[in-house]
């Protein structure tokens, strides 16, 4: 299960989001507008004072790195983790001020 999936059920599970609507999201290629503190960041939003995001498991990223011999450059390798994180929603953030 990907990301997004897992974020399209916390989305219909909590009531934020109707499976149409989450639907209509996915067919016009668009994002569900529920991210994590960083995720809001990277985006040009901070979370408002006081809110409280959902609590969930997303993939995570891993670097792994092996020296295999002095002569040879690292090898990485990529492994995803589940690990808890925080959903908010678009009412819950507001735009950074430039």
């Amino acid at each position: 299960m990907t990301n997004e999936e897992l974020i399209a059920q916390v989305a219909i599970s909590s009531g934020i989001y109707t499976v149409e609507e989450i639907e209509a999201f996915i067919e016009e290629g668009r994002e569900i507008p529920l991210h994590t503190l960083k995720g809001w960041d990277s985006r040009g939003y901070k979370v408002k004072p006081g809110e409280h995001g959902l609590e969930t498991r997303l993939w995570k990223k891993k670097q792994i790195e092996d020296d295999v011999s002095s002569e040879q450059s690292e090898i990485s390798e990529t492994a995803f983790y589940l690990t808890k994180a925080f959903l908010f929603s678009l009412e819950q953030v507001e735009k950074k001020e430039a």
